[in-house]
């Protein structure tokens, strides 16, 4: 079939290029720009794409597409489900996705959220099929606050943590200090039960050093943690998420 004519490049305002490790550049042709705009936090880009439907990218890496939400949410949060929690705290989570999967199940009975950045929620929940239904639900409240700061000053107590953050509260020179703190924090204050993601599992990954220093230091205070990798089509890469604390 004869390629002539056809347009295989986008103009640069038309798309946004996500790296998900070294050696791997996706474009993501942008249809629509339903919202671009600068937190004080992060750079925040909400697109229609014709593959994977409506796109959220924070600092032009990419957090949730309408096509395979459902396989992220379910890695991150479906261990927390079928272990029948209730009370949760979700660490990050502004993108309203977490909520949107945990609010799912009839047993959840509240859910604090703690999340800096009140334009990306309020993006989220303008263009985001679901998110505003999930903010508005009565079982969920939402703290605009530093999540390893209000976890550990925080007196609730809660069945399990979901961490929902991207990898950049954690590039720090004491990335260990916080960690250790926020595993701390959730054996005292969340019966030793956490999800975490971890981001991509691939190798050569710029944020793989984090992955093994979040599971040495999560191993040394919690226990029966396990890492699942997870292929996410739209991220083009399997992807780590960490679990502690369950029995299954």
């Amino acid at each position: 079939m004869s390629d002539i004519g056809r347009k295989v490049c986008f103009e640069k305002a038309k798309y946004i290029v996500y790296e998900p490790y070294r050696g791997l550049h996706l474009a993501y042709h942008a249809k629509m720009f339903c919202f671009s705009g600068r937190s004080q936090y992060q750079k925040i880009d909400i697109i229609d794409n014709d593959a994977y439907g409506r796109m959220l990218f924070l600092d032009h890496n990419l957090q949730h597409t309408e096509y395979d939400a459902r396989i992220f949410n379910e890695a991150l949060c479906g261990t927390a489900k079928r272990n029948h929690a209730a009370r949760i705290i979700v660490l990050g989570g502004g993108s309203g996705q977490t909520l949107v999967e945990l609010l799912e199940s009839p047993i959840i009975a509240h859910v604090t959220l703690v999340d800096l950045d009140q334009l990306l929620i309020e993006s989220c929940t303008r263009h985001i099929r679901g998110v505003n239904q999930a903010f508005r639900d009565p079982r969920v409240r939402v703290v605009i606050d530093n999540a390893f700061s209000y976890l550990h000053s925080t007196t609730e107590k809660f069945d399990t943590a979901i961490i929902d953050l991207t990898e950049s509260p954690f590039a720090m020179s004491n990335h260990s200090t916080t960690l250790n703190q926020l595993y701390g924090d959730i054996k005292a204050k969340c019966k030793g039960c956490c999800s975490q993601y971890l981001g991509s599992s691939v190798a050569l990954a710029k944020n793989r050093r984090l992955i093994n220093i979040a599971h040495g230091s999560c191993m040394r205070i919690l226990s029966m943690v396990r890492l699942d990798d997870v292929f996410i089509p739209s991220f083009g890469a399997p992807h780590t998420f960490m679990h502690a604390g369950y029995e299954r």
